[in-house]
Order: structure tokens, then sequence, then C-alpha cells
């Protein structure tokens, strides 16, 4: 049992280190962008209880855009300690600004 423990935490910490702060800075948002994501933030809003909880990463997907909400569980934290992987949801906004798709994450 000893053993796997260090295995464990390696695991772990490689998981950790491979994944980015996924929070993206609203005050370096363009125009355009805080448009996209305050469309998901409605779409996170009618589909879930936290999107007053939430942290938005936008990214760029021709021809749209991918908005990433992620649940603030442990707003003390630093990085993606901030959150769990179930809390979180992909939303698909096309060119016109309107919600292509809604994915919950697993």
């Amino acid at each position: 049992m000893n053993r796997a423990l260090p295995a464990a935490l390696m695991m772990m910490a490689l998981g950790l280190g491979a994944c980015s702060d996924p929070s993206s800075d609203p005050g370096k948002l363009s125009a355009k962008e805080k448009e996209i994501v305050e469309t998901a933030r409605r779409a996170v809003e009618q589909y879930e209880d936290w999107a007053d909880q939430a942290e938005y990463k936008i990214q760029r997907q021709d021809p749209g855009w991918q908005v990433t909400a992620w649940k603030v569980v442990h707003p003390e934290a630093k990085g993606n300690l901030r959150y769990v992987p179930w809390g979180r949801s992909t939303i698909l906004v096309d060119e016109r600004g309107k919600v292509a798709e809604y994915r919950r994450g697993k």
C-alpha cells in the first residue's frame, strides 16, 4: 500500500501539470469576446445552478467560438485546484452570437 501512494501522487501531479489555468482574464477580452462570453453565461444559467460561480475561458474555433465554463468550488485555491472536473460545461457559439451546442462536462 505504501508503494501505491507515491505512484498515485505522481499521476495527480502529471495530470494537474498538463492542464493550464482555465480562466480567461475579462480585462483582456475584446468587446466581441465579452459578448460571446455573456451569451455563454446565459446558456449556463439556463442549464446549471452555478452560473454565478463560474469562470469562463474563450477560444476561437472557426467558424465560431468555444467557451468553457468552470464552476469555482474552491475560490481561495490557485489554478486548476479552484475547480472540479465535473463542474464544467462547453458552449459552442456561432458567428452570429447564437449558442450552437451545449455540452456538460463528465
